[in-house]
C-alpha cells in the first residue's frame, strides 16, 4: 500500500538529519506483520500445487496472496525500518497498489466463465498501470539514503527538489492506484451478480457451487479497501494518530487466512458442462455476459436470434410439465438445465428459453417449484410420519437450509407452519 509517514523518529525530535539515529525497530506489529508473510507465502505455494477444483481461479487467488504477501513484507520492512536498506523496495511499495484490482477481478471472473476461462494476451492490458508505474516513479530512484530518511521518516515541509519530485510522483501513483481499485472492484461485484443469475438458470441445488465465498471475499476486500481510505485521511492526511501504523495491515493478515482456507474448497462450478454442444438450428446460445440493464430487458434481448418461435415454444413447454408430472426427473437432487434438456431431447438453450419465457421463472426456481410441491404433499398426508429433514431429502433437496428458504419463498410459510395449518400431527425437528 501507499507509504504513509506516520512514524515521528529520532530525527525529527532532534531536528538534525543524521541517519546514523535510524536503528531497526522489531516490535510485536512488526512481528504481526512478517508472521502473516510467512504464512502468506505458504499459502500461495499451496494454492499454486492444489490439484483439485478451478485450476485458474487457484493461480489467480495464489497470485492475489502472493501480492498480499508482498505488501505485508514491504509494510514490514517500512515499519522496522529496514527498507531504508532497500531503496529500491520503495518503488514496489507504492506500485504493488495496481495488482489488487485486476487480480480480483480476474479471479472472480475465472470461477465464473461458464465456457472456460482462458487467459488472452489482452488480458494483459490489465497490468498496463503497474508496469507504467514503474515509469513514473522514476523520481524515486535517484534518492540517496539520507533523502529517502526523510521522505519516510520526516514529516517537514522542507524538501530539495529530487525530494519533491519523488513526492509527487508517489502522490500520483496513489491517487491513481487507489481509483483503479475501486472501479475493478465494482465489475467485480457486477460480474457476480450476473454470475447468480447464470447458477440459477442452469442448475437447481446451490449447494457447493454457491457464491457465498465470492461474495464474502468481495465483501471482505471492499471492508479492507474503505479502512485502507481511512488510514490514508486519519494518518497520512489530518495526522490524528500520529505515530500509529496502518489499521488495515492486521486485517490483511487475518484475509490471508481465510483466503488461502476458502479458497481451496471452492469447487469449480462450470466444469462438467463447459463442452456442450451447441444449440441446433444454427440457434444463437444465450448471452453469457449481458449488458447492465433491467432483468426484463435482458431476458427479451437474450432471445432475439433464436429460432424457436412461439408455438414450438408452447409444445415444448407443454412437453416439459408432462415430464414433470411423470417422470418427477426433479426428485434427483443434482439434476440440472443439461441434463434436463437431454431427457427432453432439445438444447439447453432452448429449453432455458421456454423456461423463462413460459414460467416467467429461472431454471433453479422452476424446478425448485415443483419439490415444494412434492413436499407439501408429503406434509399433508396423514400417513406421513417422517420428520422435515426426510421429507425435504426425498423431495429432491440437499439440505434442510435449502428446503427451508425455497418452501418459505414459494409458499410464504416454513414447512413446520403449513404442517400446523392442516393440524397434522407427528411434527418432527
Amino acid at each position: 500500500m501507499i507509504a504513509i509517514p506516520v512514524e515521528a523518529t529520532e530525527i525529527q525530535a532532534s531536528g538534525n538529519n543524521d541517519s546514523q539515529t535510524m536503528e531497526p525497530v522489531l516490535d510485536l506489529y512488526a512481528i504481526i506483520l512478517l508472521l502473516g508473510a510467512a504464512h502468506g507465502l505458504f499459502l500461495t505455494l499451496v494454492l499454486l500445487n492444489a490439484k483439485h477444483g478451478d485450476a485458474p481461479g487457484h493461480r489467480f487467488l495464489a497470485l492475489l496472496t502472493l501480492v498480499f504477501t508482498l505488501d505485508l513484507g514491504l509494510a514490514f520492512l517500512e515499519h522496522s525500518r529496514y527498507l531504508i536498506h532497500l531503496p529500491w523496495l520503495l518503488v514496489l511499495d507504492i506500485n504493488i497498489d495496481y495488482l489488487f484490482g485486476p487480480l480480483t477481478y480476474l479471479y472472480v471472473r475465472a470461477l465464473s466463465d461458464r465456457d472456460g476461462y482462458r487467459f488472452t494476451r489482452k488480458q494483459w492490458l490489465h497490468f498496463f498501470p503497474f508496469a507504467l508505474g514503474f515509469l513514473l516513479l522514476a523520481p524515486l530512484y535517484g534518492l540517496d539514503r539520507e533523502q529517502l530518511i526523510a521522505l519516510l521518516y520526516v514529516d517537514t515541509d522542507v524538501q530539495e527538489s529530487a525530494q519533491l519530485w519523488a513526492e509527487v510522483s508517489s502522490f500520483v501513483v496513489g491517487i491513481t492506484s487507489i481509483l483503479q481499485m475501486a472501479i475493478y472492484l465494482f465489475i467485480a461485484i457486477r460480474r457476480l451478480i450476473r454470475h447468480k443469475r447464470k447458477i440459477q438458470e442452469e442448475f437447481s441445488f446451490l449447494e457447493r457451487i454457491s457464491l457465498t465465498w465470492l461474495k464474502n471475499l468481495l465483501i471482505a476486500l471492499a471492508l479492507l479497501y474503505l479502512l485502507y481510505i481511512l488510514d490514508i485521511i486519519l494518518i497520512g492526511i489530518l495526522e490524528l494518530y500520529d505515530g500509529m501504523p496502518g489499521f488495515h495491515y492486521p486485517m490483511i493478515v487475518v484475509l490471508i487466512y481465510i483466503m488461502g482456507y476458502m479458497g481451496l474448497r471452492q469447487p469449480e462450478i462450470f466444469s462438467h458442462h463447459r463442452h456442450q454442444a451447441s444449440a441446433p438450428n444454427g440457434a444463437e446460445p444465450a448471452d453469457s455476459d449481458p449488458q447492465t440493464e433491467p432483468a426484463q430487458e435482458q431476458e427479451k434481448r437474450k432471445y432475439e436470434k433464436s429460432a424457436l418461435d412461439g408455438e414450438t415454444s408452447s409444445l415444448l413447454f407443454a412437453d416439459l410439465q408432462s415430464h414433470m408430472a411423470k417422470e418427477k426427473p426433479y426428485l434427483d437432487s443434482k439434476l440440472n438445465l443439461a441434463q434436463l434438456a437431454a431427457q427432453l431431447r432439445i438444447s439447453s438453450n432452448y429449453l432455458s428459453q421456454v423456461i423463462n419465457e413460459r414460467a416467467g421463472q429461472h431454471f433453479f426456481d422452476f424446478v425448485n417449484r415443483y419439490r415444494v410441491e412434492e413436499a407439501k404433499s408429503a406434509l399433508a398426508g396423514r400417513e406421513e410420519r417422517g420428520n422435515i429433514l426426510a421429507i425435504a431429502l426425498d423431495a429432491g433437496f440437499n439440505s434442510k437450509s435449502a428446503f427451508y428458504t425455497a418452501f418459505k419463498r414459494h409458499t410464504g410459510q416454513t414447512p413446520s407452519q403449513y404442517r400446523r395449518s392442516g393440524d397434522i400431527p407427528g411434527t418432527q425437528e
